[in-house]
This record gives structure tokens, C-alpha cells and sequence, in this order.
């Protein structure tokens, strides 16, 4: 097994993975690998990118001019042979379109619904989702090791407190989105890819983010979505344990403090 040091690491997705470069930016945690490359795109350029012939490629101009701005070293494609570890953050793979509902219908009885109704739900959440396909397809490879950050709850005090009150369980507690996510987490792992949940510190008001952790100007520019470098740095953390604690079960008598 190779060590962390001469590792190599790929954070793929939309404009949620600026939270990871700002956490990166502002030395929030020091990355225990040789290589860390960017590659994705933002906005609507990002449905510009699809799984062809095994790679993840921009087939449309302004995905390309995106993939170039963003990676800053000419890759025009990725392959899961390419890193050996892929994080897919964001990536249009969206935790208030499951997770958030399915708090909300757990509020009363009136919303119930059976294992298999909340299984193909999941299913639906999941396989609906083109990065998650591509994810998957790399997790299959077995050339690569895939983690998923799917993006995460709406930034409070931004999102509109009409919106908050028709959609949000604000009752819910930390046991019932541990529950949703632990299926989440479950269900990846069949795909050969491991979650990386929202952290429960960021969550206030049942499933919002709370505001420290969202995008800078996110009041100014009245933007629900985006995180900061604390956040990021959290998603960082999270995934390097994960990575530590899997070196430590195939060579026990390693140190592999990060």
C-alpha cells in the first residue's frame, strides 16, 4: 500500500468545491498526499460534463473553458486509473432533495412511509444523479477509492423564512438525520463509495446550515447555497480519517497520524 506522501487525490464537482480550495487557501488543514489536483466545473457548464469511453470529459465549450480555468494543468479529462483517491463534492447531488423532505414527512403520521417506499426513494435520490453514476463507475473500476460529499443544506438567515416554514422540519434532531444519513452511508457503500455526511455541527433548525459556516458574502448576495473554509475544512478532515483509519486496519503497526 502506498503512503499518504506519494498519493495522489482528485476533488471533482460543481462551485461547491470552492469551500474545499478556500480551506486549502487559508491552511485550515494540511493534506497528508503528494498530489491534489481541482477538475470540474460551475454552474450550468457543469451538465456539460459526462461519463464517455471510462472518462469523466467536458463535451461542450464552456465545460472545457471551466475544466481548464479550474484544474490550471491542462487535464482535459479524468480517468479513475488517473488518482487514487477521488472526493466528489456537490457535483448536482443535493441533500435538500432528500434528506430535507424526508424529515419534513416525518413530522406526523400523515407522512409515513414504508421501508420499501423510503429505499426506492433513495434509490431514485441516487442513480437520478449523473456524478453519482460517474462515481460509481469509478468506485467499479477498482483502480480508485470515491468518496461522496453530497451538497449541503440551505445557509439559515438566507434562505427565505416563507421557504423555511412550507419545507424545513425545524424539530429535527440530530438522531433522525443520523438515521437518514446512515442510510445514505449504507447504500454507497454496495456502490463501493464511502459517504461524507454534513457534519452535525453545521446543522441548526433541524436541517439548515448554520450561517458560520456559509459563503462569505452569503447575506450580501443573499446565497442560500455555498460554503466557507470551515466547512471545507471539515469535509477534508472527515474523509482523511476515514483514509487513516483504512491505512491503520491493513498495516496495523503504522503510524498514520495526519
Amino acid at each position: 500500500m502506498l503512503s499518504h506522501a506519494e498519493q495522489s487525490i482528485c476533488v471533482f464537482g460543481d462551485s461547491h468545491i470552492a469551500c474545499i480550495k478556500h480551506a486549502l487557501d487559508e491552511n485550515r488543514v494540511s493534506v497528508p498526499f503528494g498530489r491534489l489536483e481541482f477538475w470540474g466545473a460551475s454552474g450550468p457548464s457543469f451538465r456539460g460534463i459526462h461519463l464517455k469511453d471510462r472518462r469523466l470529459q467536458p463535451l461542450t465549450e464552456d465545460a472545457q473553458e471551466q475544466v481548464k480555468m479550474i484544474s490550471g494543468t491542462g487535464r482535459g479529462s479524468l480517468a479513475p486509473e488517473d488518482f487514487d483517491v477521488f472526493l466528489f463534492v456537490g457535483s448536482r447531488l443535493r441533500a435538500q432533495s432528500y434528506i430535507v423532505p424526508m424529515l419534513w414527512r416525518a413530522q406526523d403520521e400523515a407522512g409515513y412511509l414504508s421501508q420499501a417506499v423510503r429505499d426506492a426513494v433513495l434509490e431514485r435520490w441516487l442513480t437520478g444523479c449523473r456524478s453519482y453514476r460517474a462515481a460509481r463507475a469509478f468506485a467499479a473500476s477498482g483502480k480508485t477509492r470515491v468518496f461522496f460529499a453530497p451538497a449541503s443544506f440551505m445557509n439559515d438567515q438566507v434562505l427565505d423564512e416563507k421557504v423555511v416554514a412550507r419545507s424545513i422540519n425545524q424539530q429535527a434532531t440530530a438522531a433522525e438525520r443520523s438515521a437518514l444519513w446512515e442510510g445514505v452511508a449504507q447504500r454507497m457503500d454496495r456502490d463501493g463509495i464511502t459517504l461524507i455526511a454534513q457534519p452535525e455541527q453545521t446543522v441548526t433548525r433541524g436541517c439548515l446550515t448554520r450561517i458560520e459556516y456559509a459563503s462569505s458574502r452569503a447575506i450580501e448576495l443573499q446565497d442560500p447555497v455555498h460554503k466557507n473554509g470551515a466547512f471545507g475544512a471539515l469535509i477534508l478532515k472527515a474523509m482523511f480519517a476515514q483514509l487513516a483509519e483504512d491505512t491503520a486496519a491493513a498495516s496495523p503497526h503504522v503510524d498514520v497520524s495526519v
